[in-house]
């Protein structure tokens, strides 16, 4: 006797989930990459005597070769205001600093350049007890530029010749 098969038709229970009709996504930019600005190097100077100038963040100026004047905003002294030797305006907010591990995190409040997302550190590790090593780092996302050269402007523009003026003892402070 062959076998038929029996179809069953179950009653749902409760209401079906009516079908939704698939839309397509809402088109999402691209968002850029992150980019990273990078500079380093070795001091024959004290860790503590480049500290004390990096880590006086109002007095930029007092030790970059680059910065006209900085100064704190409004008698605050975790915001900066800058001027380049360029003319360029900006203003840097320090977000962390730790005055025993030797860094400081700041990032942009306001500035001229095609990007977001900037936070910068700088950190000075002691390498004997008259050299030190300094690290100066940015990550951003570039807006309508290349990420790539952005960090190379940094790195040349203001990284590098800041960390040779530390290297120097140009500051106001050196030991």
């Amino acid at each position: 006797m062959p076998i038929v098969p029996q179809h069953q038709n179950p009653e749902p229970e409760g209401d079906l989930p009516q079908a939704q009709p698939l839309l397509p996504a809402p088109r999402q930019e691209p968002r850029p990459s992150a980019a990273e600005a990078r500079a380093h190097r070795v001091i024959d100077r004290s860790a503590r005597a480049v500290w004390r100038e990096v880590g006086d963040f109002p007095a930029l100026a007092d030790w970059h070769p680059g910065i006209a004047s900085s100064t704190a905003h409004l008698g605050d002294q975790r915001v900066r205001d800058l001027v380049t030797t360029e003319g360029i305006r900006l203003t840097e907010a320090l977000q962390a600093f730790d005055d025993t591990l030797m860094n400081l995190e700041y990032t942009f409040v306001t500035h001229p350049f095609p990007l977001t997302g900037y936070r910068a550190r700088l950190e000075v590790r002691p390498e004997g007890d008259t050299r030190c090593a300094v690290t100066w780092t940015a990550t951003f996302r570039p807006l309508g530029a290349d990420g790539a050269e952005l960090a190379a402007r940094f790195e040349e523009g203001v990284f590098a010749p800041g960390l040779e003026a530390l290297g120097r003892g140009e500051g106001t402070t050196s030991g």
